[in-house]
């Protein structure tokens, strides 16, 4: 059975969550506080391996605890969590043989957990429902009414009977259980009006009453059979820490008495991982303890259990560090377990000191909190993490962000065999390719929690870690490639591709093959991305507009990141060998095309003069984005904020469609840019 949503009630700060959908890994994401933790005790303790259970006193939300709970005794089914789950083919066929032979088996099953611990089965197709319902009782209940009325007194008594049992039914709100009661009441209590002349009316009765009790009986069974099968939830909050020295003796004790403890569990995960038994390395002696004559056999036979003892934890040793090299790739560790007397320990070397055993506890807290994990996971998922449902509230936060990104893909293979859901609020626990794992858990203004399902919430600092995970799997993606292109705006972007495909059309140069050009948000922000990516050996080619900000965001470039590849940044002015005047991507265009845009676009029409082109105090004349706006000025004729880009979408769209070409002169500006920054590429790569 494999749970495909679920939907929590009454409890703590979540009045009605809706439905959640569930897949094989899904993370709830929010601020503190949120309810995300509250939604994962929720599920934990629908079906727990432990022996938990609500509590109205503790769970139900305290607001209106005094109004509806008149004291913690109290056993009322109130609905706190429903799950549904889809029955797999194996499952249906055991259903099968329960069911009549024309009876289709169900497909999805959803089960409601109660505060008074009982659970209710709704299944899909239905079981019970066209079968066992109130209005079947009350059909055979009017049946009997009828057939009663025809006798004479007292005999007409079973008819007025009938009908109160007829009214009584329509009044009670019953689940199937008490139905089911109700109907062997009646089964039972109609014989008080059993006589010759009755017989025959309440034989037929009772033997509808017998279809209905025996089909219950056999919807019982489906059901117990849904409730062996359904899975367990295990809940993880805090992973215990291995100690690097274990003292036998107490271990051993502590296991029998607290076997749940944190650490007694992750202490024996670890030597179950490696097939040890604790018992038998505790009970090796010293062999200093007795001395005598070498040939003693006891002394053969201590000497014999320290060989294999040795054997295998060097086996063992050689095994952990395989597999949890396998995840943890920091760094290559290599584990060793020693055991000497009484006392077992563990050390760590690493690849950059491999000679230099350190004790566990001397590592780093990430990666202890790793090193259990793991260990816990991988022991017991071969047991009693079958068939069961891991919940995992706020795992990792110890790790580095990049060793959080590693448990992406551990989680990723822990949900081959069992579903993942987890809480976080770092983004370096989100899958910025798998956002459709996300469930954004948003605290009202009430205090009440609530799952925004199918669209993202508005509030910022829920969603902060979902955007940062998106930037991220966009960012190395852009990494893989081996051709970049950081450009300052969109519209640089457009205008580029636009340019390329004219010139394709005419046999000029294009932008290369395999070519990545990434739109930066203004200049300002290049500096930022262009650091990320040298910071992953993915050398890109900057172009900027050759203007007061571009031209120092060149030297800023120049001076930092780019001091030894001067020649990967082009300025617009540059390429086109143009030091008197500011150059954008806009000149590259045609001023008679960008006046034409603004015209067909926004409804502008802008006349320029010669000295809307000079720049004032300056041997510079401005660019034609200088010149548009001082023109608009001067005749008091607003511009849109962005009106760069609604021009530049209708230029694009105009060139597509072929309703409006480029000039010579402008296909020469655009074949000399594209061939600059192929060249540019070429050498970059």
């Amino acid at each position: 059975m494999k749970a495909t949503k679920f939907r929590v009630e009454n409890f703590r700060n979540i009045e009605d969550s809706g439905w959640i959908p569930l897949g094989n890994v899904t993370a709830f994401v929010g601020r503190n506080e949120a309810g995300k933790t509250a939604l994962l005790k929720a599920l934990h303790l629908f079906n727990p391996a432990t022996s938990e259970r609500f509590s109205p006193k503790q769970d139900y939300p305290r607001d209106r605890y005094a109004r509806d709970w008149t004291s913690p005794d109290d056993e009322k089914s109130l609905p706190v969590c429903h799950v549904e789950f889809t029955i797999d083919q194996d499952l249906r066929s055991s259903i099968s043989s329960l069911l009549l032979a024309n009876e289709a088996p169900p497909t999805r099953v959803i089960i409601t957990r109660n505060y008074d611990h009982s659970l209710h089965y709704r299944y899909e197709p239905t079981l019970r429902d066209d079968i066992i319902g109130s209005g079947t009782v009350d059909t055979a209940l009017k049946n009997l009414a009828a057939s009663a009325r025809r006798y004479r007194e007292p005999r007409r008594e079973l008819a007025e009977w009938a009908n109160e049992q007829r009214t009584q039914l329509k009044n009670d709100n019953m689940y199937h259980a008490t139905l089911v009661d109700t109907i062997r009441v009646l089964h039972d209590e109609v014989d008080n009006y059993a006589d010759d002349t009755t017989a025959d009316a309440i034989e037929r009765f009772q033997d509808r009453l017998d279809v209905l009790i025996n089909r219950s009986d056999a919807v019982d069974h489906v059901s117990e059979l849904i409730k062996q099968e359904m899975p367990i939830f295990i809940y993880f909050e805090n992973y215990g820490v291995l100690d690097s020295a274990v003292w036998l003796p107490r271990f051993i004790e502590d296991l029998d008495r607290t076997p749940h403890d944190p650490r007694i569990r992750t202490l024996n995960a670890m030597f179950r991982q490696a097939n040890l038994d604790p018992h038998l390395i505790a009970e090796l002696d010293d062999v200093q303890q007795r001395t005598g004559d070498p040939d003693d056999p006891y002394l053969d036979d201590q000497r014999d259990k320290k060989e294999e003892r040795a054997i295998r934890l060097n086996s063992a040793s050689i095994e952990i560090s395989e597999k949890f090299s396998s995840w943890w790739k920091q760094r290559r560790h290599k584990i060793r377990y020693h055991a000497d007397g009484d006392y077992f320990r563990i050390y760590v070397a690493d690849d950059r000191r491999q000679d230099v055993d350190i004790e566990l506890e001397a590592r780093s807290k990430g990666f202890q909190w790793f090193f259990s994990f793991y260990l816990v996971f991988m022991a017991e998922s071969v047991d009693q993490h079958r068939n069961a449902i891991l919940l995992l509230d706020e795992p990792g936060l110890h790790l580095h962000p990049t060793a959080q990104q590693e448990l992406i893909d551990f989680f990723d293979e822990l949900a081959k065999s069992n579903q993942l859901i987890y809480t976080t609020h770092s983004p370096f626990l989100i899958d910025g390719n798998n956002l459709h794992r996300v469930r954004p858990v948003v605290e009202k203004e009430n205090g009440n929690a609530t799952v925004s399902v199918g669209n993202w919430p508005a509030d910022r600092e829920t969603m902060f870690p979902v955007e940062a995970a998106a930037g991220y799997a966009i960012m190395k993606g852009l990494f893989k490639h081996q051709k970049n292109l950081l450009v300052e705006g969109i519209t640089d972007y457009h205008y580029l591709h636009a340019l390329s495909q004219e010139c394709a059309k005419l046999g000029r140069h294009t932008l290369p093959d395999g070519i990545v050009v990434t739109p930066c948000g203004g200049t300002k922000y290049i500096g930022h991305l262009a650091s990320l990516f040298l910071g992953h050996e993915a050398r890109p080619v900057i172009l900027l507009d050759d203007d007061e900000a571009g031209r120092n965001r060149n030297q800023a470039l120049i001076g930092n990141l780019f001091s030894d590849n001067a020649t990967d940044i082009l300025l617009l002015g540059k390429v086109f060998g143009i030091d008197d005047k500011d150059v954008e991507m806009e000149d590259v265009v045609g001023e008679e095309l960008i006046l034409r845009s603004l015209h067909e676009a926004l409804d502008v029409v802008v006349e320029i003069t010669e000295e809307d082109r000079r720049e004032e105090g300056s041997s510079r004349n401005r660019s034609l984005i200088q010149t548009i706006r001082t023109a608009a000025r001067r005749d008091n004729i607003h511009l849109p904020k962005d009106w760069k880009l609604p021009v530049a979408t209708w230029i694009v769209s105009a060139l597509a469609r072929g309703d409006i070409t480029i000039d010579k002169s402008t296909t020469d500006r655009a074949d000399r840019l594209l061939r600059a920054i192929g060249d540019r590429l070429g050498k970059a790569s």
